[in-house]
């Protein structure tokens, strides 16, 4: 829960409110809340954001940690922030333009009086979107060019990986091509039960002298695949009931295994294209896996790059109830 939580409060971070990087002479007399190398954060843009991030989380969410992250999450903005300036990384006006279409087209806001409303229903004006949207861009090229691109996802280390999590992801279970035949007495009649199990052995015996077994099913199969000839398909162990399952997977293999009889009904199975357990080919999960690994690889990587930055950078955290919740963090 605390991984999913500081990512959505870094969503929050990125895309929320607009940050404080031109803060009006009136503003610095106001409360600092911490210092990060040469960067303020000050009380009116960590409460902004706090009050987002409160909004975001049900009552139920530990006050504390949403503020920790809040505070984590700001301090990270800071180190994107600097380590953009020494990157000489920034945003174009074309990719800003393009960034504010999008915002257009995913609320349906076709004129630019509806724009300018749903704006300002948010507190925001055209400017305050731009400004937004070129220190998010900004922080997201930092984060691609000294993170993303040095995801190793080549087919290699996918196979690796592979090699790693098949057993967890793509085991396939061992599989057979079955077809039944169901005789169904009550489960109090002793007698209809015996009756059923002499039917079964007569119907064996039609089998062994070469009578089709999917006639026989259409002809005396009182189970639901009846109109197909018994038909039940590809069958994977462990997906039917235990009893029928051990009747099927029998070892050695068997093409017409013993009847299985149950407290209701018998069952005669004929069994083919028996396939041994295994996995998935890499072939066909590689793309799978990749999303998989890039996301966790992701999280790790930027965990780390982040933890680096902060090790060499200056921060101290002024408010006192935050440095404490700062030193708790794991």
């Amino acid at each position: 829960m605390k991984g999913r939580m500081k990512r959505q409060i870094l969503a929050l971070a990125f895309a929320g409110a607009v940050g404080a990087a031109q803060v009006p002479a009136a503003e610095l007399v106001e409360r600092i809340v911490a210092r990060v190398n040469d960067k303020l954060i000050t009380q009116s843009e960590y409460d902004k954001r706090l009050d987002q991030a409160q909004k975001a989380f049900r009552s139920s969410t530990d006050p504390d940690q949403v503020k920790r992250a809040v505070l984590e999450d700001m301090i990270k903005e800071k180190l994107l922030e600097e380590r953009a300036t020494e990157m000489a990384v920034s945003a174009t006006d074309e990719e800003i333009e393009a960034a504010v279409q999008r915002v257009k087209a995913q609320y349906n806001l076709t004129t630019d009086a509806e724009f300018d409303a749903a704006l300002a229903q948010t507190g925001m004006n055209r400017d305050d979107l731009k400004r937004q949207m070129r220190e998010t861009i900004t922080l997201q090229k930092v984060i691609g060019r000294d993170v993303t691109s040095r995801l190793d996802l080549s087919d290699d280390a996918l196979r690796i990986e592979y090699e790693r999590q098949k057993e967890k992801y793509y085991a396939v279970a061992e599989q057979a091509q079955v077809a039944e035949i169901v005789l169904k007495f009550d489960a109090s009649d002793a007698e209809a039960r015996q009756a059923a199990v002499a039917r079964i052995e007569e119907i064996r015996a039609k089998v062994k002298a070469g009578t089709p077994f999917a006639d026989l099913a259409k002809e005396a199969s009182e189970g639901i695949t009846k109109g197909r000839g018994g038909e039940l398909g590809t069958v994977a162990k462990g997906e039917l009931v235990e009893a029928l399952d051990a009747g099927i997977f029998v070892n050695p293999p068997a093409e017409y295994p013993a009847p299985v009889l149950t407290s209701d009904s018998i069952h005669l199975f004929h069994v083919t294209n028996r396939k041994a357990a295994g996995y998935k080919p890499f072939s066909e999960v590689k793309e799978d896996l990749r999303k998989r690994i890039s996301d966790e690889l992701y999280e790790k990587r930027f965990t780390e790059y982040m933890d680096r930055l902060r090790r060499d950078a200056f921060v101290k955290i002024y408010d006192v109830d935050l440095a404490k919740l700062d030193e708790k963090k794991t």
